[in-house]
């Protein structure tokens, strides 16, 4: 082997001689983890094993090191991992331990050994990852990684639960429980290999997930014999395309001058031996991405292909780029310290085998599918795949639909029917290839899907899974053409001809995903079938999904024989535009021999898209777009150079350089934009004007009656215009002429077209075009946008490409590539070019990398960029801006910004008053229509206010001037801002400034919670749109007075920590608190930062105020605290009366609308009376005064406030006083029930009428007798108990409760209170019906 660091310059070839080259001829095999197993090495061609003789650990510690995979465990004998095959090639191994290689340790001699394969030697390594410091657990601690003989440790930037979750995996420790941060394990020592990490949760490894390689190891180098070659596009691995993988993708070699030596090279490589041709002219198909190489010249003799300049400008510079993946850094090999860096990102080899054919007709292609012993069709039976030159089976552990999908889409059989397990179509021989198969349903091979590794199960051919596919058309030379068969009662049928037309085969073959029928042939024209007849006197209209749901006669009625069996032939050059959303807008694709394929973007002319729209019947071509605005395709691209005059039928018609002869690949695939069927006429742009659609071959509008938002909003959908801002009535855009096709449309909003709306029917209308309807959309076509901010013209920058949105990359993001954003997006000059993910990290593609602008392009897109989707970066560097918006100032220098939302006319509260919208320079007022919590939940969060307590109408504040800018506003409660809500559009209302709407928020950013009032409980602020908690560190009563000050609750009495009042969740905003005592709020004190802390919700601090609460408040005392609950008139008790509540220093009823026993439970749990017995309506405790605070009360039951249940606003209300609602609660000393042998439940009572005292309760649960006499406290003797009579009952609420007769109604009518019994049940007193005792009743 190699062990200088010689580089050969001579030649365009380059061999990488290095330490690192003995990786390829070892492996651990017959396990599921790379570090551990039967140890094998290759030699002379072919992999073996060794002999156990004198294995041990210093043995196994130099196969662990050989590998990275740490130190060694364990030294296993006697085929611990199964017996190989093949060759023993080591025997008598003896390792001092400190050798590069186990082939460098004193051995018999290559082959020369006295063993079987029973004697095998395995190792377990320590592997990759491990937790160190937790304790006497292995699945707790720090992470610790293993790389190049050192551990290291990972930073805990990004860490979060998805990453835990992948090392739990790794370990085989089960779920994450948490994710610590901050050395919360003891701090490491060595080199931090990882930072960033962003794991999706799904990986088996850590190092599988992305991360950042630290900037302390850019200056290695990284030499690696680990190939970074790939054949692709071929079912074998030793023939295709040539690939490699360079700066952290797959590229392609150009062809010139590529001959036999340059081939041989790659051959020996990949281990492929000679090669025998050296192909041009994208023989296996035109690869994708980057073409990395071109003019390579090879002698034959390299051991390695790379070209001298890219190796020696990539991998010599010394610092390679901070995010490649391709090629880690390390040091050169001749270096003394060699430092430790992950591998993982680095090509994976395959471990070469020979594909052999064994007798019979067992031949495949490595990874082919075939479905076995299923009858007569190819498309059900037992599945089998084709690996190491062997059919073997699958096992149908997690075998489900989304697998069996993946299957019938590889073989063309159409949508999958079933997933049969069991070896429903019997047992299979030879290998179990795949176990535990979990396919995303999107793949396009079933080899592609995650399994627990090839030959790897613990099945047996009774568990072979097996598939039934919808099928496909038979005795055909493709797969869209021929007799149609359909699946049926576990048998393939065939369908008759009678009646049998184009509608019936274009059913066939959309469910084929053949395009549209050319024919609809009878009398057996493929060839008669066999078995039953299925289907008969079909009738489809041409939409259904499937064939078997169009009308027929019944499955297996018919009068046909297999002479009249019907068959389908699809049309060559059918044209469809895939990714747009709509069947008007997206990627060009056309369908030629039975395969969909795409044209290429050279020589673009918008007649090619009027050509392409008007064979789609969408009207005429709006744009025509290169680079695959709609993302990249697959499969062949059919046309190049097309030339079209503008009056070609269809696209094939065009002139063009041949089928399938171009010289592309798909980053330039060609997209169309057509007018569609819907167009917006007599607007600013074609994303406004009036509504107009195509039927008939005529151009007619469509009557504003019942016509809103909604239907707008799909007609901006529709047209790709992005979110609807406006649906204007009454020909605001003008009157149409022509016929006025659709009237009375009902869209949901999910529709992806008008037509797909409910309305009246075509033509059917009672309108004049006085009513035709209008839309405004957000803009023309918005393929930017920022997002994850408030304000439309600030954010992080994402763009729409490959019908997706995605990021920008922050690497040389400036104010010129800002000025253009905010000029796309009319948002004036930029003010700011954020970096580093400013606004939060996005989610899916990063689209645009090193984009250079020089400021006066007119779309981000058209300044130079890597291309999209090429970059070398995470969504920590999502590049923002920050735009200079147009603020108008009007006379009166009321300067606002469009969009703001204000509150006017509330006093000295910013958090309530009269809500106001500024837009189109001026602010106005939002009408009252429709108006509730909902819309005021968003205006308040939009002001940072905390929550609504109340929406207000009929100009609660006064009435606004100016214009009124919303009606009909209907929010969901999430939007970011109350211009996001559905309305009828800017100015669009049927209101005066009296129905102005108005807002009461919650205003105070601090709340206590878990105590028994809103003056105790764990300390709660808002901040950045969500409540947080409070450490304790250094909490005392400075800092609780301030708390207590601040939310009018008195002075404090108690600072506690630890939690007191129950661990919190959502962030902890402050730490370190330290007050004077003074300060108006705690945010105003000392502290870390908001969310900066070294906590955990463990450490919540918690305050108890000193507030005094009167039970009661006598006449005239109108005192009270805001949202505090008293029960008035209920007697002596203060646990049972009528409902008030205290707001704006004013005592106040609730109504009794929808009022139940959840709403009362909450008042019984706010004023620490027990559970709740009842909720009294109408007036049960007499009728208050004063105003009606709440009305259509909606508790959960779990509010610990009766003002955080939903209403319908303070003051709100369409009640009287008749309506007030009252509550009766257990009381403070809950009841103490006597059980006899009988169940009968019993309670103390009072010895006379007349006592003013009760006596004291005391439990007797487990005695059968109860006593005449016992002594209370004070010794006063009880009286006698007697339960036949009672005499007078106290319900026992408290000292204070006031006795309630209790009656005795003739016969065994008695009682006790909440007694329950079972009436008219027979001999049995266990059924019956339901009765209960209340008030001697």
């Amino acid at each position: 082997q190699w062990r200088s660091s010689t580089l050969d310059s001579g030649g365009r070839c380059v061999m990488i001689p290095g330490t690192c080259s003995m990786l390829r001829w070892l492996r651990l095999g017959n396990s599921g983890n790379r570090c551990s197993g039967r140890v094998e090495i290759f030699h002379a061609g072919q992999w073996g094993t060794v002999c156990d003789d004198s294995w041990d650990l210093d043995n196994a510690n130099v196969v662990c090191r050989q590998l990275g995979c740490g130190a060694a465990q364990s030294a296993l004998s006697s085929a611990a991992f199964g017996a190989g095959t093949g060759p023993i090639w080591l025997d008598d191994v003896s390792c001092s331990g400190h050798e590069l290689s186990i082939a460098d340790c004193r051995h018999s001699g290559f082959g020369v050994h006295n063993c079987g394969h029973y004697e095998d030697a395995s190792v377990v390594c320590e592997g990759k990852v491990r937790l160190a410091n937790g304790g006497n657990s292995s699945c707790s601690g720090r992470v610790e990684i293993f790389h190049f003989g050192q551990w290291g440790t990972v930073c805990d930037d990004l860490w979060d639960l998805l990453d835990a979750e992948v090392v739990c995996r790794q370990l085989g420790c089960g779920r994450a429980l948490s994710a610590p941060t901050r050395a919360r394990f003891g701090q490491g020592s060595g080199p931090i290999w990882y930072d960033n990490v962003m794991c999706t949760g799904s990986e088996t490894k850590l190092s599988e997930c992305r991360h950042q390689v630290p900037p302390h190891l850019f200056s290695f180098l990284f030499l690696s014999a680990a190939s970074p070659v790939r054949l692709a596009n071929s079912g074998n691995r030793c023939s295709g395309r040539v690939e490699m993988f360079h700066a952290g993708q797959w590229g392609t070699v150009c062809d010139d001058h590529w001959d036999l030596d340059n081939a041989n090279v790659v051959c020996r490589q990949l281990d492929c031996g000679r090669a025998q041709s050296a192909l041009s002219n994208a023989a296996f198909g035109p690869g994708r991405g980057p073409i990395w190489l071109d003019d390579v010249f090879c002698s034959g003799n390299e051991s390695l292909f790379l070209s001298s300049s890219q190796f020696t400008e990539h991998f010599l510079s010394g610092q390679p780029d901070s995010n490649s993946t391709a090629w880690p850094p390390f040091p050169p090999v001749n270096s003394t310290n060699i430092a430790t860096v992950s591998t993982t990102s680095l090509p994976t080899r395959r471990p070469p085998f020979n594909i052999t054919a064994p007798p019979g007709d067992d031949t495949g292609v490595e990874g082919e599918v075939r479905l076995a012993n299923g009858g007569n069709s190819s498309c059900s039976g037992r599945v089998e795949i084709f690996h190491f030159g062997q059919w073997g089976t699958v096992c149908d552990d997690l075998w489900d639909l989304l697998d069996a999908e993946v299957v019938c889409r590889q073989l063309g059989c159409g949508r999958v029917l079933s997933a049969p397990t069991q070896a429903r179509f019997g047992q299979g021989s030879g290998p179990i290839w795949y176990d535990n198969v979990v396919c995303t349903g999107s793949e396009t091979k079933l080899s592609e899907c995650r399994h627990q590794g090839i030959g790897s199960h613990n099945c047996g051919h009774q568990e072979d899974a097996g598939v039934v596919c919808e099928g496909k058309l038979a005795d055909s030379g493709n797969r869209c053409s021929g007799r149609v068969e359909i699946f049926h009662a576990g048998q393939w049928g065939t369908v008759c001809d009678d009646h049998w037309d184009l509608d019936n085969a274009n059913v066939v073959c959309r469910q084929l995903d053949c395009g549209r029928a050319q024919s609809a042939l009878s009398n057996a024209a493929f060839g008669a079938g066999r078995g039953p007849i299925w289907l008969d006197d079909v009738y489809c209209s041409g939409n259904e999904p499937s064939i078997s749901e169009c009308r027929h006669l019944g499955f297996g009625v018919h009068n046909c024989g297999h002479h009249e069996d019907a068959s389908v032939i699809w049309v060559e050059g059918e044209v469809r535009l895939v990714n747009g959303g709509n069947n008007c807008l997206g990627r060009v694709e056309i369908f030629h021999d039975g395969q969909w394929g795409t044209m290429c973007d050279d020589l673009l002319s918008l007649d090619i898209a009027n050509v392409v729209c008007r064979q789609l019947d969408c009207g005429r071509g709006r744009m025509i777009l290169s680079r695959a605005a709609f993302g990249a395709g697959e499969g062949p691209i059919w046309y190049d150079d097309l030339f079209c005059i503008g009056n070609e039928s269809s696209i094939s018609d065009c002139r063009h350089s041949g089928l399938g002869v171009h010289n592309c690949n798909h980053n330039e695939d060609i997209s169309v934009v057509c007018e569609g069927k819907v167009r917006l006429i007599g607007g600013s742009s074609f994303c406004s004007g009036r509504v107009e659609i195509f039927h008939f071959g005529q151009w007619g509008t469509v009557c504003d009656d019942s016509w809103d938002l909604l239907d707008a909003e799909v007609v901006c959908r529709q047209l790709g215009c992005g979110r609807v801002l406006s649906a204007p009535t009454w020909a605001h855009f003008g009157q149409g002429s022509g016929p006025i096709w659709y009237d009375n449309v009902m869209c949901t909003g999910s529709e992806t077209k008008l037509s797909e709306c409910r309305h009246q029917g075509i033509g059917s209308h009672n309108c004049g075009h006085v009513e035709d309807a209008g839309v405004v959309c957000e803009g023309k076509y918005r393929f930017v946008q920022l997002a994850n901010s408030r304000d439309r013209c600030s954010g992080r920058v994402e763009i729409f490409h490959a019908g997706q949105w995605g990021t920008v990359c922050d690497d040389h993001w400036d104010l010129d590539n800002a000025n253009v954003v905010c000029r796309q997006l009319d948002c004036g000059r930029a003010q700011s070019a954020l970096s580093n993910a400013a606004f939060g990290g996005g989610a899916g593609p990063i689209w645009l990398d090193d984009v250079s602008c020089s400021g006066s392009e007119s779309s981000i897109s058209d300044c130079r960029h890597s291309g999209f989707g090429v970059h070398n970066c995470g969504h920590y560097e999502d590049a923002s801006v920050i735009c200079e918006p147009h603020i108008i100032t009007p006379p009166d220098n009321d300067t606002g910004v469009e969009g703001e939302v204000r509150l006017a006319n509330g006093g000295n509260s910013s958090c309530s008053g009269r809500v106001e919208i500024f837009h189109a320079g001026q602010w106005g007022t939002v009408c009252d229509d429709h108006w509730d919590l909902d819309n005021a939940n968003v205006v308040c969060r939009q002001l940072d206010c905390g929550t609504a307590q109340s929406a207000l109408s009929n100009a609660a504040f006064g009435a606004g001037s100016g214009p009124i800018w919303l009606d009909d506003v209907y929010c969901s409660g999430n939007e970011p801002s109350i211009s996001d809500c559905r309305h009828s559009g800017f100015g669009v209302h049927n209101c005066a400034h009296f129905e102005d709407a108005s807002v009461i928020c919650e205003g105070n950013q601090i709340r206590l919670i878990g105590g028994d009032s809103f003056c105790s409980g764990r300390v709660e602020i808002f901040h950045a749109g969500q409540w947080g908690t409070v450490c304790d560190d250094h909490w005392d009563l400075d800092n609780a007075n301030v708390v207590c000050r601040q939310l009018d609750c008195g002075p404090a009495q108690s600072a506690l920590s630890s939690a007191a009042f129950g661990a919190g969740g959502g962030p902890i905003w402050l730490d370190d608190v330290s007050c004077s005592g003074n300060e108006p709020s705690i945010s105003d004190c000392r502290n870390s930062g908001f969310g900066v802390h070294n906590c955990g919700h463990h450490e919540d601090a918690s305050v108890i105020c000193e507030r005094k609460r009167p039970q009661t408040s006598p006449p005239g005392d109108d005192t009270g605290v805001e949202g505090e609950v008293r029960l008035a008139n209920g007697g002596s008790s203060s646990c049972s009366g009528r409902v008030e509540i205290f707001h704006f220093g004013q005592w106040g009823t609730v109504c009794d609308d929808l009022w139940d026993l959840l709403d009362a439970e909450v008042v019984c749990r706010q004023l620490g009376c027990g559970r709740v017995l009842s909720a009294p309506t109408q007036a049960r405790f007499g009728q208050g005064s004063g105003p009606i605070w709440y009305d259509n009360v909606m508790c959960t039951g779990s509010e610990t406030m009766l003002s955080k249940c939903r209403h319908q606003g303070i003051g709100t209300h369409n009640c009287g006083h008749y309506e007030d609602a009252g509550v009766v609660c257990e009381g403070k000393y809950k009841f103490v029930q006597f059980v006899t042998p009988q169940k009968m439940l019993h309670r103390l009572l009072t010895s006379s009428s007349n006592t003013s005292t009760p006596w004291p309760t005391f439990p007797m649960e487990s005695s059968t007798n109860i006593p005449a006499t016992s002594l209370t406290s004070s010794g006063t003797a009880l009286p006698p108990f007697d339960i036949t009579t009672p005499p007078v009952a106290t319900t026992n609420w408290g000292p204070q409760t006031s006795p309630i007769p209790i009656t005795t109604p003739p016969g065994k009518n008695t009682g006790f209170e909440g007694e329950v019994g079972l009436a008219n049940g027979g001999n049995t007193f266990c059924s019956g019906r339901v009765e209960i005792f209340h008030f001697g009743q």
